[in-house]
């Protein structure tokens, strides 16, 4: 099924797609004050849009042309839940590829990072993407059970969220000339953690 994707007529691919999509997701966690034990929370929004309407998620969504992978994953989760975050580390890094499951279904190719985010002080608030709500892994587990939230996503909390290790991750910046390689210059190649 996965090795025929490439084969996807192209209207058979979710919005068309001609090339995986690069995407940001946030782990946000947080220790709440109505938690005895002092257990984490981590933030989730119920989609309203297709695909996955109505399920639970991490919050994030593209990164735009020219954004740094800090700056995209911050201004998702302020678009989406209208919280201010900083950018923690990067998690992981997700090749997930949809294959149709019949009838209309679309396929799909996206090169996700996980990026742990720390969120300022604040209430969560829905806004166009869904509802945001703060969640312990118990119910999140719960949520996997009545198949109310993505897989994947849940697959990528239980991987990531609750495991703290990273890996390398650097931010390349460079000038480009189509003209002469003189003036192709490295502004920029710092490692991000």
């Amino acid at each position: 099924m996965f090795d025929n994707l490439s084969n996807l007529p192209q209207e058979r691919r979710w919005r068309q797609q001609s090339r995986p999509v690069a995407g940001v997701l946030a782990l946000i966690g947080r220790v709440t004050a109505d938690d005895p034990a002092g257990g984490a929370k981590y933030l989730l929004i119920r989609r309203s849009q297709e695909p996955y309407a109505g399920h639970w998620a991490l919050v994030g969504g593209k990164i735009e042309f020219g954004e740094t992978l800090a700056a995209a994953v911050e201004r998702e989760v302020k678009e989406e839940t209208g919280l201010d975050s900083q950018f923690v580390a990067v998690r992981g890094v997700v090749n997930e590829r949809l294959a149709p499951a019949g009838g209309n279904a679309q396929g799909g190719h996206f090169i996700l990072f996980v990026c742990e985010l720390r969120a300022g002080p604040g209430r969560a608030r829905e806004h166009d993407e869904g509802e945001v709500a703060w969640f312990t892994p118990a119910e999140i587990d719960q949520f996997y059970q009545q198949k109310q939230i993505i897989p994947s996503d849940y697959a990528m909390l239980r991987h990531f969220a609750y495991n703290h290790s990273s890996f390398s991750f650097v931010e390349a910046e460079m000038t480009f000339s189509a003209v002469t390689t003189h003036d192709n210059l490295l502004i920029r190649f710092d490692e991000i953690r």
